[in-house]
């Protein structure tokens, strides 16, 4: 694979995320986006904020890596067993190969390691949006440099040392992971809603007034 395929394939994947954000989360009350239906643990919003935790964990290391010089430029890219792994292993449950993997206490929503702590759905998505660019520009960089794609980073734990061109492909799809779980949860809530309006059982995770 050269270094601009991997770069457009995985920018156009960015850009199908987006895309699926919107068409799910815009114009969404808050009702909607905070409610856990039957069977789930996690509100579609806090799929989001879960997102944001994870990229989070590597944005400020991956930009930092963005910035070192004298790098210089390859046109292929050969990704390692490991590597086509890491991508598979994190892309969305309904794919071929994806892996089910339990998520840190660290990076799960924060209702779930404190039930006292609030969480603003405005400010969660804004965060999404604005990472989202960052990784676009981060793909943009690294992938062309055999130095900064070799560079080590600290995983989002286990914290354990990976190469960034390994981050990008664990970071990458995990989005879609989980904007997949986002759309289940909330096609879930809307059938369960609209069959059972008055359920004493339905749950709504602390949010900001």
């Amino acid at each position: 694979m050269t270094t601009t395929e991997y770069i457009e394939e995985r920018l156009g994947e960015l850009a199908q995320h987006k895309q699926h954000f919107e068409r799910l989360f815009y114009f969404l009350e808050e009702e909607e986006l905070f409610f856990i239906p039957e069977g789930e643990q996690w509100s579609a919003i806090e799929c989001i904020e879960h997102i944001n935790n994870v990229n989070e964990a590597y944005l400020a290391q991956l930009t930092k890596v963005c910035q070192l010089d004298q790098a210089s430029q390859t046109q292929d890219l050969p990704l390692s067993w490991f590597q086509r792994k890491a991508y598979q292993w994190m892309s969305p449950l309904s794919k071929p190969g994806a892996t089910k993997v339990p998520a840190p206490k660290a990076l799960l929503p924060r209702r779930m390691r404190d039930p006292k702590l609030k969480i603003s759905a405005q400010k969660v998505m804004e965060n999404f949006i604005s990472d989202l660019g960052q990784i676009e520009r981060i793909l943009r960089i690294i992938p062309e440099s055999p130095e900064l794609r070799n560079t080590k980073v600290i995983s989002a734990l286990p914290p354990v040392r990976l190469k960034t061109l390994t981050a990008l492909q664990l970071i990458v799809p995990h989005i879609g992971r989980h904007l997949e779980q986002a759309e289940r949860i909330l096609r879930g809530g809307q059938l369960l809603k609209e069959s059972q309006q008055n359920n004493p059982d339905l749950i709504y995770p602390t949010k900001d007034a």
